[in-house]
């Protein structure tokens, strides 16, 4: 598979054929098309747009973090690395262009925070969290490596124009991943959100927290990205092979998108008596 990123929005197009002309998350045309490429390179083919100009599923399997065998929590810091990496294809890999866009001009307003907000459930297992609108199911190009240790994988996205991104993810694994490892999938996650292009000043910190008596981590900080200083919250849960992840994003000068940020995660629940197995 290939993936075109657009210039707008940041969202991976995969390339099927040569009709892609405009981003299917955000409708704006797409910057190097293949037709408009075409034009300046006549005698190539549609495969030699793919090979020179898209990004491939193997060069995004191979861009998540590789560990030691000898780590004990290594196979599950490499997971937790690569379902982050595919989260931020999903917030566009922060790209320069997009977050001068996105982050340079506008703040979160203040009638996201009085409006009433939607709680709505999201994935098969049982989580529940309110936002200012109803958030929109996603299909990303998980790594093969990690898809074949998923039996079910629900991606979901909130995202204004302002930049306050959220993003959930629920996963159940099946039996040959063995037992969970809660830690190594938070170090996972941290360890990719540094290696982001244009990523720099990164800091945070960890806790430990739980939902009823699920296990969970919340990880809270900050980094700049092509100058622009951001916030994140990220959250994580497990119980069995099934495995919750929020994460918020905003520009570190939107107070409003702070408090946002904080309601969402204090609002998730996590109703065990349907949802697990």
């Amino acid at each position: 598979m290939y993936f075109l990123k657009c210039i707008n929005c940041g969202f991976l197009n995969e390339v099927k054929s040569e009709y892609l002309v405009f981003c299917s998350r955000c409708n704006k045309k797409l910057e190097n098309n293949y037709t408009e490429w075409k034009k300046e390179n006549p005698k190539k083919t549609l495969e030699d747009y793919q090979r020179l100009v898209c990004v491939s599923d193997v060069e995004i399997q191979e861009s998540s973090v590789k560990v030691k065998a000898t780590n004990p929590n290594a196979k599950w810091y490499g997971i937790g690395a690569a379902i982050m990496f595919v989260i931020f294809l999903l917030i566009g890999q922060f790209g320069g262009e997009y977050i001068t866009q996105i982050f340079n001009y506008e703040k979160t307003s203040q009638e996201v925070l009085e409006q009433e907000w939607i709680r709505q459930s999201y994935g098969e297992f049982g989580l529940s969290l309110e936002t200012p609108v109803i958030m929109t199911e996603r299909d990303l190009p998980i790594p093969d490596h990690v898809r074949q240790m998923i039996d079910v994988m629900d991606v979901y996205e909130y995202a204004s124009e302002e930049g306050f991104q959220v993003i959930i993810t629920s996963i159940q694994y099946n039996q040959s991943v063995g037992s969970m490892s809660l830690q190594g999938a938070a170090n996972g996650s941290v360890a990719e959100m540094q290696k982001q292009p244009g990523v720099s000043d990164f800091d945070y910190s960890e806790k430990q927290v739980f939902k009823g008596d699920i296990p969970g981590y919340e990880q809270t900080g900050t980094y700049k990205i092509e100058g622009i200083k951001v916030e994140f919250i990220n959250t994580g849960f497990t119980t069995g092979l099934i495995y919750w992840q929020v994460m918020v994003v905003f520009q570190a000068i939107d107070e409003v998108g702070r408090i946002a940020a904080k309601r969402v995660i204090e609002s998730i629940e996590i109703n065990t008596d349907s949802s697990l197995q």
